[in-house]
């Protein structure tokens, strides 16, 4: 395989000028890709896949399915946090197991999980719902039951954020987070899952991060990603994983204002990724050219360019490529979307929700006309580093609660949430008899605030609690603003903005349907702990 060939397997392109894709994939120099194809039918998006594995010289592997696309069932959409309040290992394997079966039907291979992140740090603004918990023995637990059904599913694991992400308090798409920890902490917490996972063989894709590790690499806080320590000492050495290192995203602020496009490459393979994830902000071939030259100049050694081929190689045979790298779209229909898998998507949804507060469940309304829905998160929110608009998830709330109790009143407060919309607010709230408040929050890259409720919001739910009449809160997202909130005669967690199914499973909790089963898997307060759940 000619230098510039090899190079290639070691970039994941990611770029919106498709034809520049191409052109790079038909000459040998991509050996994965990934873009969004959001709301694109499955059969479209199958078939787009295909076209371009039939122009590429080499099979490539194509990446993180579960975020570009909304056909299947979407287990993994909205985070991992609410697996973590199933407590359940069956659950997690079968969720990861159904979620790569999917993907790989339509052409994808490297699945967007697990995030095997110990969120110990509330306040982390990246990481949050994102992780199955803030305890490392049940991130454990679960994280290796989800890694072993994405290798049953032939799938390649995006285990992610090496040595760990949870303890920080930066969105690292913004500046470099330092984790000053001891060693000692680092091995105990963050370290854990990988300690049980990799010498089971569970892992054979991983992911890195742009943390600053002040016990690993002493001196200026710089990204991990550049850190030999890191990435071949600690991760290759030391710990004896010999899988498919990726990197995280090189168009992350850390990485490109400090070092540049083409060296933010060259510090990252030599630190020993094998992948890189290309910056979708600039031309690829700027990044393909600068490691040909890097090799040829001696800077890059060879023989740690054709160890990684070799790896991304062994990948693709296990994952089938060199026999048959195409989706067969006339399988879709029973492969993707499946009654069966859209059932599961209820039953993990359910097991999920997680009462804080219990006095007025089941609740009891006589008119329906008189009780009110009030939500946030009117507004798309965009997702820079994957390309991802989510639309606003109030309706899939105001479904939920029209379907169990027709002629409900609803309103929504805009993104500005104006004196005269707070006013209103109010004022229908005085009217009603029951008011029940949808709590939406995201994580969302360079938006550090959007894991926070806004506090104006707050403030009108302080107001209406003090009105002497049922209120309710449902929350749909990050579980930590509940310590900022006062106690209502009803609260309930999903964990998830993004799946209808957690919606009507909160609405069938409420309203004594279903009993609730889930556990909090992070402790929020010191009246909702680690484990609360009535």
């Amino acid at each position: 395989m000619p230098l510039a060939d090899r190079i290639g397997q070691m970039i994941m392109v990611r770029y919106p000028d498709t034809d520049i894709l191409e052109k790079m994939l038909a000459a040998g120099h991509a050996g994965s890709f990934y873009f969004g194809m959001k709301g694109k039918p499955a059969q479209e998006v199958a078939e787009t896949l295909n076209r371009l594995q039939g122009m590429a010289k080499y099979p490539q592997l194509v990446a993180f399915g579960s975020a570009c696309t909304t056909c299947g069932a979407g287990l993994l959409q909205g985070g991992h946090m609410r697996i973590g309040a199933t407590r359940s290992p069956d659950i997690a394997y079968r969720l990861a197991n159904i979620e790569t079966r999917e993907q790989r039907a339509y052409g994808f291979h490297v699945v967007d999980a697990p995030v095997l992140d110990v969120n110990t740090n509330p306040l982390n603004p990246i990481i949050n719902t994102r992780a199955l918990g803030d305890d490392a023995g049940l991130v454990t637990r679960l994280g290796v039951q989800m890694l072993r059904g994405i290798i049953d599913g032939r799938g390649c694991t995006c285990t992610m954020h090496f040595p760990g992400h949870g303890a920080t308090a930066d969105d690292s798409h913004i500046r470099v987070p330092v984790d000053a920890r001891g060693l000692d902490k680092l091995r105990s917490v963050d370290l854990l899952p990988y300690l049980e996972a990799i010498p089971q063989g569970l892992i054979n894709g991983l992911c890195t991060n742009h943390v600053h590790y002040s016990a690993l690499e002493p001196g200026q806080p710089a990204p991990s990603t550049v850190s030999r320590r890191v990435v071949t000492e600690l991760l290759r050495h030391e710990l004896g994983y010999d899988g498919v290192v990726l990197s995280d995203s090189l168009t992350m602020k850390p990485m490109k204002d400090a070092y540049g496009i083409e060296e933010s490459a060259i510090l990252t393979v030599l630190a020993g990724h094998d992948i890189i994830l290309q910056d979708y902000q600039s031309d690829p071939r700027i990044t393909h050219a600068a490691l040909v030259r890097a090799v040829r100049d001696g800077r890059i050694p060879a023989a740690q360019v054709d160890a990684s081929v070799r790896r991304v190689m062994r990948l693709k045979q296990w994952l089938g490529l060199f026999n048959n790298r195409f989706a067969d779209v006339e399988k879709l229909p029973e492969q993707v979307a499946t009654q069966e898998s859209r059932q599961f998507a209820l039953q993990v949804a359910r097991a999920a929700v997680t009462v804080l507060e219990n006095d007025v469940i089941p609740l009891q309304v006589s008119d329906p006309s008189k009780c009110l829905v009030i939500t946030n998160g009117s507004a798309e929110a965009w997702d820079a580093d994957m390309g991802l608009t989510f639309l606003p998830s109030f309706e899939k709330l105001y479904r939920a609660f029209e379907s169990r109790l027709p002629g409900v009143q609803t309103f929504t407060l805009g993104e500005g949430m104006s004196p005269a919309e707070l006013s209103e607010a109010q004022q229908r709230a005085s009217k009603a008899h029951v008011v029940v408040f949808g709590l939406f929050t995201r994580v969302l890259c360079y938006h550090e605030d959007s894991i926070g409720l806004p506090v104006q919001y707050a403030e009108l739910i302080r107001q209406v609690t003090g009105m002497g009449k049922p209120v309710v809160l449902i929350n749909c997202g990050n579980p930590y603003v509940m310590r900022h909130l006062p106690r209502a005669d009803a609260s309930l967690c999903t964990y998830d903005a993004e799946c209808p199914e957690s919606m009507q499973a909160a609405v069938e909790v409420l309203f004594g349907d279903i009993r609730s089963k889930g556990k909090l898997p992070v402790r929020v307060s010191t009246e909702y702990p680690f484990g609360h759940g009535l």
